[in-house]
């Protein structure tokens, strides 16, 4: 009876660790391919895909995450076009603002947000001395709805990095919008466009 059980034992745990060869006598996965590999169909109706396949420096076979802004479309990987916009929102305590945190930094309130309406709790003009700095080619609209907004250009108050470049459309009225861009060269926010 223990000669049967140390056979079958035996079988088991051989069978638990063997590798297949498809084209090799001398497999070195567990599903080792020497030659093409072709999946014609699945079972399922309508797949979604969100990984990709693919083979490294040594010929293995990995998985691939897609991220968010990819798409694959027959056979086609494509980066999604944002056509839509979305909203944040910061509050401005005073008048005049130093070193502005827009919370658009990774794991913040605004984050992935293309425009941030501005509020200020007094009412009328707000001016901005700085804006805290974002990553190399960050672009966001400043959309102000409390009254006007100024960007004050090179204002020493705020910190260099937070610097906001001189600019003759530095300001927008209320409703009115301001894109800038951070240039992680110069380390300053560029005013692109401005709708007063």
């Amino acid at each position: 009876m223990n000669y049967i059980l140390s056979i079958l034992t035996l079988f088991m745990s051989v069978s638990l660790f063997a590798q297949v060869g498809i084209g090799t006598t001398n497999p070195q996965a567990t599903l080792d391919v020497n030659g093409t590999l072709r999946i014609n169909t699945t079972d399922q109706e309508s797949v979604i895909t969100n990984k990709l396949g693919g083979l490294n420096n040594d010929g293995t076979f990995r998985e691939v995450e897609i991220g968010g802004n990819l798409e694959l479309k027959n056979n086609v990987l494509s980066i999604k076009k944002a056509t839509d916009h979305s909203f944040g929102s910061i509050i401005l305590p005073v008048k005049t603002n130093h070193d502005v945190d827009l919370l658009i930094g990774d794991g913040e309130l605004n984050e992935g947000k293309s425009i941030i309406r501005i509020y200020n709790l007094l009412l009328g003009e707000s001016k901005l001395t700085g804006i805290k700095a974002g990553y190399d080619g960050q672009s966001v609209w400043l959309y102000p709805q409390d009254g006007k907004l100024k960007l004050q250009a090179n204002d020493n108050n705020s910190l260099p990095v937070n610097h906001i470049e001189s600019n003759n459309k530095s300001g927008a009225k209320q409703y009115g919008m301001i894109n800038i861009v951070y240039d992680g060269t110069r380390q300053k926010w560029i005013i692109m466009q401005n709708n007063e």
